[in-house]
């Protein structure tokens, strides 16, 4: 129910609220782009005029029934939690934040049908930015199920957390990638300074866009673009992606995506960035297995839509086969004398696609088109 027309940057985030259930923090202060959104939806035409306002029926989504009756969703609510622990019992499941009072947790027992916490499948997820020594002790109630004993030592003065704003994955891939490339970055708030090697500054925000001098190098501009470009991608994606569950899965990974059958997970790692994976689910479709293991993004989500058969293999060409075609476009384009201006143009267009989907070295190698 929209009531005020004017807002589009509420409206806007209204809508994407009820369409992707949550929001990452870039997404949620993008004003511009929640602003788009809330036009076209008013432009849409499928607004219902009410005595409240406009009505509009998200009929793309599906009706989920999320309450069972019995147990109660997940839902993350308490600023100050520490730790959100999920309960499961025979086919039901609840989430608890840490620490709260005993009572609480007793009820989610009785709401499950346990009869006591050792019954029970635990499941621990940090929800704050805490040290690592703290981390290995609470992801130990996995093991031992004190849930009682981590909600008092929870309680007690030792745990610290850091009450600072932690720096965003987007903001630390940009930095690691960007510093791989031999640019020099720094954190200046919630934005990145990036100091090209030309000494031109570019400003690089968290909502994914940039600011950047006159005057600035094109290829500095591109690669530091297309770097972003794919990180936000994929952070903004990881950033709302739930848990994989698949038994037996020692690491914890997030589904980026699922079709018919195979799962494309991400995990994060401080140090080394992110790992994407693609994996089949098991015939029972409780496990996974035969992963296919990536560093690239891009290269996982290919393997991915070849594996899940949205796309057909047959339909797309090899690096050899690129090369192939690219060679016979500046063959073409250099020895036919009956092309017009207009085939020219669009040999060139040709060619420039085919160079740049081919791996870097491959480009470098890849002769130019002279028409």
């Amino acid at each position: 129910m929209i009531e005020d027309t004017d807002d589009l940057e509420r409206i806007g985030r209204i809508h994407m609220l009820n369409v992707h259930g949550g929001l990452s923090e870039a997404e949620f202060s993008n004003s511009e782009w929640l602003a788009e959104e809330g036009m076209k939806l008013l432009n849409s035409g499928s607004g219902i005029d009410t005595e409240y306002g406009k009505l509009f029926v998200n009929e793309e989504i599906p009706f989920d029934e999320i309450f069972n009756g019995t147990t109660f969703p997940a839902y993350l609510c308490e600023p100050n939690s520490v730790s959100a622990v999920e309960i499961g019992y025979s086919d039901l499941t609840e989430l608890v934040e840490l620490p709260c009072e005993d009572i609480a947790i007793k009820k989610v027992l009785r709401r499950l049908g346990a009869d006591s916490v050792k019954d029970c499948k635990i499941s621990v997820d940090s929800t704050r930015d805490i040290s690592d020594e703290w981390s290995k002790k609470i992801s130990e109630v996995e093991k031992t199920k004190d849930l009682f004993g981590l909600n008092r030592m929870l309680k007690t003065d030792g745990i610290r957390l850091n009450r600072e704003k932690p720096v965003s994955i987007f903001n630390k891939e940009v930095t690691r990638q960007l510093r791989e490339n031999d640019f020099a970055v720094s954190q200046d708030g919630d934005s990145l300074n990036v100091m090209t090697t030309d000494s031109y500054l570019v400003k690089v925000l968290e909502n994914g866009s940039m600011r950047v001098p006159e005057n600035c190098p094109s290829d500095s501009y591109s690669q530091i673009k297309k770097v972003m470009k794919e990180t936000y991608d994929f952070c903004s994606i990881f950033a709302k992606a739930a848990p994989l569950k698949a038994n037996g899965l020692s690491e914890k990974y997030r589904c980026l995506a699922e079709f018919n059958s195979t799962v494309l997970a991400a995990k994060y790692n401080e140090e080394y960035g992110f790992e994407f994976v693609t994996w089949d689910r098991t015939f029972d479709g409780k496990g996974v297995t035969q992963g296919n293991y990536y560093s690239d993004y891009l290269a996982a989500k290919e393997n991915f839509a070849i594996r899940s058969g949205l796309i057909d293999k047959d339909k797309l060409f090899s690096t050899e086969e690129l090369e192939q075609l690219g060679k016979c476009v500046n063959f073409t384009a250099r020895h036919n004398g009956d092309l017009n201006f207009d085939d020219c143009e669009n040999l060139k267009r040709l060619g420039e696609k085919i160079s740049e989907s081919l791996p870097v070295q491959q480009q470098s190698d890849a002769p130019e088109l002279s028409m």
